[in-house]
């Protein structure tokens, strides 16, 4: 069995900090075997963890993009795909790249495309976050039960911003085969589940603080 952190940010997001060597070595020190970088709009930090990381610790490439109706996770994609989208059309994107869609924090204000908007597209998804180290445990009980209504697999992840709070969420894998394409299968087979404990309310406070502030300083827009 092993546990990756399958929605981190990394530096080459605007809104995070930490390299991604930073974040290896936390993720290891905490007795994860990996992870999936997944920045805002752009593989960069992704692609370079991969080049990086040392041979005992499985590093998928990833992005979340920003649609139009919400924030989408795409595992094993090396290419950037452009924001603003709508789900399905973004969706048919991943699809294009043999990536692996995952529709991460569903009720989130700002960045959750919704319950609707998930029944539009639960045929052609293998698996929702159904637990986000950012969101509040109640709610991530209510997205498990999604899962389970809509007969999704589940994954886990931190939402990290930064390396000393990365592997606060985990996706756990049956499976003892460190290899990103054994982790891939499970998540397409429906096997993982998501785990882990919420962020400090300090951490999550100022997370949301920075968030408003950048809101504005952007003119408004999302990132």
């Amino acid at each position: 069995m092993i546990k990756l952190d399958l929605h981190i940010h990394s530096q080459y997001s605007e809104d995070a900090i930490g390299s991604p060597k930073d974040i290896i070595k936390s993720l290891k020190k905490k007795g994860l075997q990996g992870m999936a970088i997944t920045d805002h709009n752009t593989v960069e930090g992704g692609l370079k963890a991969v080049k990086i990381a040392p041979k005992d610790f499985i590093v998928i490439p990833g992005i979340e993009i920003s649609t139009a109706d919400g924030h989408m996770l795409a595992l094993n994609v090396e290419k950037n795909i452009a924001r603003n989208l709508s789900i399905q059309e973004t969706l048919e994107k991943i699809l294009d790249q043999d990536g692996t869609p995952i529709v991460p924090h569903l009720f989130r204000n700002m960045s959750g495309i919704k319950k609707e908007k998930l029944k539009t597209i639960r045929q052609k998804i293998n698996t929702i976050e159904v637990f986000n180290a950012c969101s509040m445990p109640k709610t991530n009980l209510k997205i498990a039960k999604i899962a389970k209504e809509f007969n999704l697999g589940g994954t886990g992840g931190s939402d990290s911003h930064d390396p000393a709070y990365a592997g606060y969420a985990y996706t756990v894998v049956d499976t003892t085969d460190m290899n990103a394409d054994a982790v891939l299968s499970e998540i397409n087979k429906k096997k993982t589940c998501g785990e882990g404990i919420t962020m400090p309310l300090e951490y999550r406070r100022d997370r949301m603080l920075k968030s408003i502030r950048q809101f504005f300083q952007r003119g408004f827009k999302r990132i």
